[in-house]
């Protein structure tokens, strides 16, 4: 009978501890499982960092790029801008190349007229003096035209104030009113554009 009681105690016991147990064997497993969460998540924040450092080396290496391509351009705009200056300042410099060329020959001819003038071995009359001087200035008339220079030569035309410019006025009956009489110089057009008005002498 005594040994029947242990027995039951003994049952009870271990009734009683198996629950605690089966708690032990819980808490093991969820820390098990909570150790296997943290070491996934632990890698994962591993890759997350290397991909967030492949991507800023992409980055750097992007700007770097540009910086090179901005310093290009910018290299090749300042190049241009020199290149620019230097052409204004060459078309500044020779822009009446091409006039002054074409100019040469008609002060050769000016040049040659007065070696015959002052040759005392060359007997020179006043007509070849004249004939020369008008072939002369036919020539300048020449080239002066082909650069677009036009002469205002004015006499018996109508008074024009955007071209002319009175000296005076004077009564004429030959002349109606308004009418250029005289011209003490002629005016010059450059393509249009008034270089020097005619100055005349304008009839009342």
């Amino acid at each position: 009978m005594t040994d029947n009681k242990h027995h039951i105690d003994a049952d009870n016991d271990t009734l009683h501890e198996a629950p605690n147990q089966v708690d032990e064997v819980n808490q093991v497993n969820e820390q098990t499982e909570t150790e296997a969460e943290q070491n996934v998540n632990s890698d994962n924040e591993s890759a997350d960092m290397e991909d967030l450092m492949q991507q800023i080396n992409e980055l750097t290496l992007q700007l770097a790029a540009k910086d090179e391509e901005i310093l290009r351009v910018a290299a090749e705009g300042m190049n241009a801008q020199k290149r620019l200056q230097r052409e204004l300042e060459n078309t500044r410099k020779y822009a009446n190349e091409k006039l002054i060329k074409a100019m040469v020959p008609v002060m050769d001819s000016f040049d040659k007229a007065l070696e015959i003038v002052y040759d005392d071995e060359v007997e020179v009359t006043v007509e070849a003096m004249v004939e020369g001087t008008i072939n002369t200035q036919q020539s300048l008339s020449k080239v002066l035209q082909e650069y677009g220079i036009e002469i205002i030569n004015p006499l018996g035309e109508r008074f024009n104030p955007e071209i002319h410019e009175a000296m005076s006025m004077v009564k004429s009956e030959d002349h109606e009113k308004n009418t250029v009489v005289d011209v003490f110089q002629k005016g010059y057009l450059l393509n249009g554009r008034v270089i020097r008005a005619a100055m005349v002498v304008v009839a009342q």
